[in-house]
């Protein structure tokens, strides 16, 4: 069951996809949309300020003025967001509806987002790329710190999320997770698939081990015919969602040594690079 969607807002981060995302979810799931911005100490951005910044007058009081003007402008921005779409705050709703609730804290980013999302059934986030260091940080402490299915995005987001999820399986821990944390969306799907690469097509790790599992759950998985063995599991994956037009792919986080995938390439590091789609990663 999905009750929170947490939205770790900061700046650098593009709030918009983040916050369509999570009332894609939240409109089928009857959710709260709990979006946070989270705003540096002054201390902690002056420490990683170089020295002709602050030689050219940065101080205490400007950056935290610059720093809650900023937050104003993001709250504002949520605030026309929630009156486009008709959702209500906290105030006279039913637990059991679609709301959205908008608050700010201070404080290292990595610390806040582990805060909350160890406290949500789901966070939404802006897909890593290079140069947004914002969005790596909050990645980091999501999927490594906070045991919370996370969903990755881009601007570009399917009309509608749960119409086809297909499930990248391997038989690890983290896949067996990340089914786990998105059963709510898989009982919401017109469509669920498995894809199980070709190494991992074994008596070991049997994909009708998994499909089996979902269907006491009430919920059917069709096997995905994959590409041959020339292709590499993360080009396998995103072929096959691309030609299958998921909607979604459930996937475990760094399987592997997370350094190794970043050094010799990876699954993941793969999918976060070139997936169609959304992900719902779990490590």
């Amino acid at each position: 069951m999905i009750r929170t969607i947490f939205v770790p807002l900061a700046e650098g981060l593009s709030s918009q996809p983040l916050l369509d995302a999570a009332l894609l979810v939240a409109r089928r799931t009857k959710s709260h949309i709990r979006a946070i911005f989270i705003r540096p100490e002054p201390e902690t951005a002056l420490a990683y300020m170089p020295d002709v910044i602050i030689a050219a007058g940065a101080t205490r009081e400007a950056i935290e003025r610059a720093s809650r003007e900023v937050a104003a402008a993001e709250k504002a921005r949520f605030e026309a967001w929630q009156a486009v779409n008709n959702l209500p705050g906290v105030e006279g709703v039913r637990l059991d509806s679609c709301f959205a609730t908008w608050a700010d804290r201070v404080g290292e980013i990595e610390t806040e987002v582990a805060r909350f999302g160890r406290v949500s059934d789901l966070i939404v986030l802006q897909r890593v790329a290079p140069g947004r260091i914002m969005a790596l940080r909050c990645f980091d402490a999501a999927v490594f710190e906070s045991g919370r299915p996370a969903l990755l995005v881009t601007e570009k987001l399917p009309f509608d999320i749960v119409d086809h999820v297909m499930i990248a399986w391997n038989g690890s821990l983290e896949a067996s997770r990340a089914v786990l944390g998105a059963m709510p969306l898989l009982h919401l799907a017109n469509r669920v698939s498995i894809f199980a690469a070709p190494q991992y097509d074994a008596e070991s790790v049997d994909p009708d081990d998994l499909a089996e599992a979902l269907s006491w759950h009430g919920i059917r998985a069709h096997m995905i015919a994959t590409p041959g063995s020339e292709s590499s599991t993360g080009e396998a994956l995103v072929d096959t969602a691309t030609r299958h037009r998921a909607t979604l792919i459930v996937m475990g986080a760094y399987t592997h040594s997370r350094l190794r995938q970043r050094f010799l390439g990876g699954v993941t590091e793969h999918l976060l690079a070139h997936a169609p789609v959304p992900l719902l990663m779990t490590h």
